[in-house]
C-alpha cells in the first residue's frame, strides 16, 4: 500500500448525512426537510451543475456551478430577491433587517451600517473579543483537567457576550441567556412547510408564526426596547454599534433610521452575528480534534507568533494557517448552508430556463463538496486555502458568507472573531471529543450540531 493509500485509509470519516440514492415520497421529503435540509440531497446533487424540478406549480432550481452562481448572486443580482420562504421563516423574528429587507430600503440601510463594519471599527471590536475569551479561559482554568463541556453551547455564549459588549457596551448575563434560549427555540420550531414550498398565501400561516416568534423572542424584544428607550433619552451616544446605528445618517439622503428600523437591525445583527461564528467554531473544534497533525501545525504557528500572549488584531495577518483552518472548516460545514433567492423575471442559467417566481437555491453544502472543484472534498485539508491553491479556484467556488451585493456585512467581523477566539483557546487547551458522543450536522436556519459538541478539556500549559 502506498503512502497516499495509507493517508487515505487513516483519514477519519467526517460527520454528515448519507446522500439519498433515490427519490422519496413527498411526505418523506417534507419530513426530512423539516428535520434537516442538508439530508434531502441525493448523491448526484453534489456533482450536477444545475437541477430544475417542479412540485405542482412551483419550480425550484439548484445552481451548483461557480459561473452560474456568479450570474445569480452578482451579474444579474437585481433579478433575484430573497426567497419567499426565507422571508416567511426569518421576518417574524428578525423583522425587516438586512437579511430580509429588499430594494431601496435594503440599500439605504446597508449604506448606513457599512461604516460600523469597516476596518477601523473591527479593530475596535477586537478588545471585547479577547476580553470575553479571557473570561472563558479563566472559568476553564478553575475546572479539573479533562473536564467535560459542551463546546457548541460555550461558543454560543461567548459570541453572544462579544456582540453584547460590542453592540450595547453591556455584558448582561440576562440578555445573553434570553437570546440563547430564544434562538434555540426559534431554530428548533421555525421550519418550512408545504404551504411555504408551494407559496400558498402567507396570511394562512402568518398569525401562527407571529405568535411563535413572540413566544420565542418576546422577552428579547422587550430587553431591546428597554435599551433603545434608554439610549433615546441620553444626551450622548456611546461609540458602540447601537450608538452608531441611532446616530447614523445616509450619506446620499441625510436621513437616519426610525426606531423600528434600528430595532430590526439590532435584533438581526445580534442574532445572526453570534450564531454563524459560534457554529463555525463548533465545527472547527470538532475537526481539529479528529486531525492531530492539523492541530500540531496550528499549535506550532500560535506558539511561534504569540509565544503564549493574548493575540491582538495586528497579529492576525501573521497567522495564515489559523485562518486556513477556519476557512476549511467553513468549507466542510458552512454555517449558512443554503442561500435561497426568487426570480423576479424569467432568466436563463446554463441553458436552463428559470421562470419568473422560481425558487433558486445556491447551496454551499453541495458546492463546497463538489469533487470537480475540490480534490478529496470530504477531507479536512486546511492547506487547500493557501494563497497559491486558492488562486487556482473559480471565484464563486467558495461562498461561506454569500457573495455579490448581499455578501454578509459582518464577514470581516466574524473572521477576526473566530481567529482571535481559536488562537487564544488553542494556546491553552486541547479539546477532545467525548468518547461515544454522537456528532451530526443538522441543517436548520444554520448548520448546527444536533446533539451539541461534548468535549473534554486538556491543558497545554
Amino acid at each position: 500500500m502506498s503512502v497516499v493509500d495509507n493517508a487515505e485509509a487513516a483519514a477519519p470519516v467526517l460527520a454528515g448525512p448519507v446522500p439519498l440514492d433515490e427519490r422519496t415520497s413527498l411526505r418523506q421529503f417534507l419530513r426530512t426537510l423539516r428535520d434537516s435540509s442538508i439530508a434531502t440531497w441525493r448523491a448526484d446533487a453534489y456533482e450536477q451543475d444545475i437541477t430544475v424540478s417542479r412540485l405542482l406549480w412551483r419550480t425550484s432550481v439548484v445552481v451548483n456551478e461557480p459561473g452560474a452562481i456568479r450570474h445569480v448572486l452578482l451579474d444579474n443580482a437585481a433579478n433575484y430577491r430573497k426567497s419567499e420562504i426565507t422571508r416567511r421563516l426569518l421576518e417574524p423574528g428578525l423583522g425587516r433587517g438586512l437579511l430580509t429587507s429588499e430594494g431601496e430600503t435594503w440599500r439605504r440601510h446597508r449604506r448606513i451600517m457599512a461604516p460600523s463594519f469597516d476596518l477601523r471599527s473591527i479593530i475596535g471590536y477586537a478588545q471585547p473579543m479577547t476580553d470575553v475569551t479571557a473570561d472563558l479561559l479563566a472559568r476553564w482554568d478553575a475546572l479539573p483537567d479533562g473536564a467535560e463541556t459542551d463546546v457548541a453551547a460555550v461558543m454560543m455564549h461567548a459570541t453572544l457576550h462579544i456582540i453584547s459588549r460590542a453592540m450595547f457596551s453591556s455584558d448582561s448575563d440576562d440578555i445573553v441567556d434570553i437570546v440563547a434560549a430564544g434562538v434555540e427555540r426559534y431554530q428548533a420550531n421555525m421550519r418550512p412547510t408545504l404551504f411555504d414550498i408551494l407559496s400558498l398565501p402567507d396570511f394562512l400561516a402568518r398569525p401562527r408564526r407571529r405568535r411563535q416568534a413572540l413566544d420565542y423572542l418576546g422577552e428579547f424584544d422587550r430587553a431591546v426596547d428597554r435599551l433603545l428607550a434608554a439610549r433615546g433619552s441620553a444626551d450622548a451616544q456611546p461609540k458602540d454599534l447601537l450608538g452608531r446605528l441611532i446616530a447614523a445618517r445616509d450619506e446620499e439622503t441625510g436621513g437616519g433610521m426610525t426606531a423600528d428600523e434600528v430595532r430590526d437591525q439590532v435584533v438581526t445583527i445580534f442574532m445572526a452575528g453570534h450564531e454563524t461564528t459560534a457554529v463555525a467554531l463548533t465545527w472547527t473544534w470538532y475537526l481539529i480534534s479528529q486531525h492531530p497533525a492539523v492541530e500540531a501545525k496550528l499549535h506550532a504557528e500560535l506558539d511561534s507568533v504569540l509565544d503564549g500572549r493574548p493575540p491582538r488584531y495586528d497579529d492576525l495577518a501573521n497567522l495564515p494557517y489559523t485562518r486556513m483552518v477556519i476557512e476549511e472548516s467553513m468549507r466542510l460545514y458552512p454555517p449558512a448552508h443554503t442561500l435561497a433567492r426568487q426570480a423576479i423575471a424569467a432568466d436563463e442559467v446554463l441553458g436552463s430556463r428559470v421562470p419568473a417566481g422560481a425558487t433558486v437555491l445556491v447551496v454551499p453544502w453541495l458546492l463546497h463538496r463538489k469533487a470537480s472543484i475540490w480534490e478529496r472534498p470530504d477531507r479536512f485539508e486546511p492547506e487547500r486555502f493557501s494563497p497559491e491553491r486558492a488562486a487556482r479556484r473559480p471565484r464563486f467556488a467558495y461562498i461561506p458568507f454569500g457573495a455579490g451585493p448581499r455578501i454578509c456585512i459582518g464577514a470581516a467581523f466574524a473572521m477576526a472573531e473566530a481567529m482571535l477566539i481559536l488562537s487564544m483557546i488553542a494556546q491553552r487547551y486541547r479539546l477532545r471529543l467525548k468518547p461515544g458522543h454522537p456528532v451530526e450536522p443538522q441543517g436548520l436556519i444554520t448548520l448546527r450540531a444536533r446533539h451539541g459538541m461534548k468535549m473534554n478539556l486538556q491543558r497545554r500549559r
